[in-house]
């Protein structure tokens, strides 16, 4: 039996949604979306979740989609596992928080737009390189980077595609602090698990929907309009010979 690609724990209140693809850097597969969006709503809806850990390994976070299974299963329909994640990561109503070692590619930097709190090591590598792909930005990422980054940072990070540290991604907001090592960024992680299972619930899930509910409406319409977009883009001519490239290269 293959090992689960996408780990989830429950424990002591806190849900740990972990990529488990270490082979691959973590590349995520249609089957790996349906998990973390089965996981994200199954924790929205328990009383016994209080917050949502996303972690990847000591060297890789996520590095994005795996586009052999991508081109095999194009997110062509609204119920395909891509969009069900990412409406899934939009609707969670536990905090969120996340760790990121090594490469963080496409989704894999998207995702922690709509975390709340984000540590990286020196090791992180985030890049968003969805137009060299003919590909547009998701995740609501073309509203959401440059509302926490700024529109020049987001038109440079999402127009060029060019890989950036976690100094750079601290510096301009994207994430919440950067660190030296994988170990740190673990205890980073455990000292805020800590901070929040303290708090009372009530409070927390009232000040997130405050924090984000003026936004809410326009997330999920920017979502279903990249989506359009994206799949309309996933046929072009560009599309096709960016992919080809890609999967070719030595």
């Amino acid at each position: 039996m293959s090992e689960q690609p996408i780990l989830q724990i429950i424990q002591d209140g806190v849900m740990t949604l972990q990529f488990n693809r270490n082979s691959k850097k973590n590349a995520i597969t249609a089957e790996m979306y349906q998990l973390l969006a089965d996981g994200l709503n199954q924790a929205s809806e328990s009383p016994e979740v209080q917050l949502v850990k996303i972690i990847g390994s000591d060297s890789a976070f996520c590095a994005g989609n795996d586009l052999v299974d991508f081109l095999e299963n194009p997110p062509n329909e609204d119920s395909s596992p891509v969009w069900q994640f990412l409406f899934a990561l939009s609707d969670c109503r536990k905090p969120l928080i996340a760790g990121v070692n090594g490469p963080a590619v496409g989704v894999g930097t998207t995702l922690l737009l709509h975390c709340d709190l984000v540590v990286a090591s020196q090791t992180a590598v985030f890049m968003m390189p969805f137009v060299s792909l003919g590909l547009c930005p998701e995740a609501a990422s073309s509203l959401l980077l440059p509302k926490q980054c700024g529109i020049k940072k987001a038109s440079e990070w999402l127009l060029l595609g060019e890989r950036f540290d976690a100094t750079e991604a601290a510096n301009f907001g994207l994430i919440n602090k950067a660190v030296n090592t994988a170990d740190e960024v673990t205890a980073q992680l455990d000292a805020w698990t800590k901070k929040l299972l303290k708090l009372p619930v009530e409070s927390i899930e009232i000040t997130r929907s405050l924090l984000r509910g003026a936004d809410t409406s326009s997330v999920q319409e920017r979502m279903k309009q990249e989506g359009e977009y994206f799949k309309q883009l996933l046929k072009s001519d560009s599309a096709q010979a960016a992919f080809e490239s890609f999967l070719n290269r030595d």
